[in-house]
C-alpha cells in the first residue's frame, strides 16, 4: 500500500514538472509603497515555449481600489537557440483609497498547439501599501491664499495679435473694396503690357536673326526661311496683308497698291524673295555675300516702311527717313 502511494507521488510530481517545465509566469512593481494618486510601474513577463499560444492578461482595475491608467506594448525577446520567448509589458497603476492591497497572481493562459486546450501559469502575490500625506494637525489652518498673477507670454499673446492683424486687414479691404465700387475702378490695376510695334518687333527679329549665324555654319535653307518669315509677319502687321499665305509674287502684286512704298525698297525685297525662293525649293546655294545682303534687304525695307501719320486735317502719311 506504501508503494503505491510513492509511485503516485513520483508520477505526479514528474507531471507537473513536465508541465511547469519551460514555463515562467511573473509580475514586480518599481515600489511597494506610494502616496495615494501617485503612479506606480508593474512590470508582467511570462517566459514561454516559442511554439505556444498566449492569451496575453487585460484588466482595468484590481480589486476594485487600483485603477490601470496606462499600459505599453508587449515587448517579445528571444532565447539565444530561438526556442523559448518572453513577453514583457509595463502597466501603470494608481489608487485614490489608502491601505494595504495584496494583489492576487495574474494569470497567463497559454495553449499548445495543436492541443486547443488552455493552461495557465500564476504569478507571485504582489503587496503594495498605499499612504496618505500626512498633516499637521497641532498647526493652525491657514487661510486661502489669493490668486497668483502670472505674466503673459508671447505664445499665448500670439493668437490675439494674429487676431487684430487679420481683423485690421478685413477692414482695410473692406474700405478699399468700398472706395473702388464708387469709383467704378477694377479692384487690381494691371500694368499695361507694352505693344510693340510691327517694325520694332522685325527689327529686333533680323538682329537676332544676324547673331545666330545660321548661312555661316551651313544652314542656309533655315536661314532665309526664318528671314522670309520674319518679312512675313512684318508686312501683315504692317500693311494687314495676309502675306504668311500667299506666294512671293501674290506679296509683291498687293504692296504695289500702296504707292507710299518707295519703289527701291520694293524691288530689293522682290530680290530677298526670289533669293529665297530659289534656295528653299531649287536647292541653289548662293553667294556668301548676297546672304548678307538679303538680311540688309530686309532691314531697308523695314526701314523705309515706318509710316508716321500726319496731322489729323491732311489724313496722309510719309515714309519715316532712315
Amino acid at each position: 500500500m506504501f508503494r503505491r502511494i510513492v509511485i503516485v507521488c513520483l508520477f505526479s510530481g514528474i507531471c507537473l514538472a513536465g508541465k511547469s517545465q519551460g514555463y515562467k509566469a511573473d509580475a514586480k512593481l518599481d515600489t511597494n509603497a506610494m502616496l495615494i494618486g501617485d503612479h506606480v510601474g508593474m512590470t508582467l513577463r511570462f517566459t514561454l515555449p516559442a511554439r505556444d499560444k498566449v492569451r496575453w492578461p487585460v484588466f482595468d482595475t484590481i480589486l476594485g481600489n487600483i485603477q490601470v491608467i496606462g499600459r505599453s506594448k508587449v515587448d517579445t525577446a528571444y532565447s539565444p537557440d530561438r526556442q523559448q520567448v518572453t513577453l514583457s509589458q509595463k502597466v501603470v497603476i494608481t489608487s485614490y483609497d489608502s491601505g494595504f492591497y495584496s494583489i492576487p497572481p495574474i494569470r497567463f493562459y497559454y495553449r499548445q498547439p495543436p492541443d486547443t486546450a488552455e493552461h495557465f501559469e500564476l504569478g507571485p502575490t504582489l503587496l503594495l501599501a498605499v499612504h496618505t500625506v500626512k498633516v499637521d494637525t497641532t498647526l493652525a489652518i491657514k487661510p486661502i491664499k489669493g490668486i497668483m498673477k502670472v505674466p503673459l507670454t508671447f505664445r499665448e499673446l500670439l493668437p490675439w495679435i494674429l487676431g487684430a492683424i487679420l481683423a485690421a486687414a478685413l477692414v482695410y479691404f473692406v474700405i478699399y473694396f468700398i472706395r473702388k465700387r464708387k469709383k467704378a475702378e477694377p479692384l487690381i490695376r494691371l500694368k499695361p503690357r507694352v505693344q510693340l510695334q510691327p517694325h520694332e518687333t522685325a527689327l529686333a527679329a533680323l538682329e537676332k536673326l544676324r547673331t545666330k549665324k545660321l548661312w555661316q555654319s551651313g544652314k542656309i535653307k533655315e536661314y532665309h526661311t526664318e528671314l522670309t518669315d520674319i518679312i512675313r509677319v512684318y508686312i501683315e502687321g504692317q500693311f494687314s496683308a495676309k502675306a504668311m499665305e500667299s506666294t512671293s509674287s501674290e506679296i509683291l502684286e498687293e504692296l504695289s497698291a500702296h504707292r507710299e512704298i518707295p519703289a527701291p525698297s520694293t524691288e530689293k525685297l522682290g530680290r530677298l524673295l526670289l533669293t529665297a525662293d530659289l534656295v528653299k525649293f531649287a536647292k541653289a546655294t548662293p553667294v556668301p555675300d548676297e546672304n548678307e545682303v538679303c538680311l540688309d534687304y530686309a532691314i531697308e525695307f523695314v526701314r523705309n516702311t515706318i509710316f508716321r501719320p500726319e496731322p489729323e486735317k491732311s489724313g496722309k502719311t510719309e515714309p519715316a527717313t532712315s
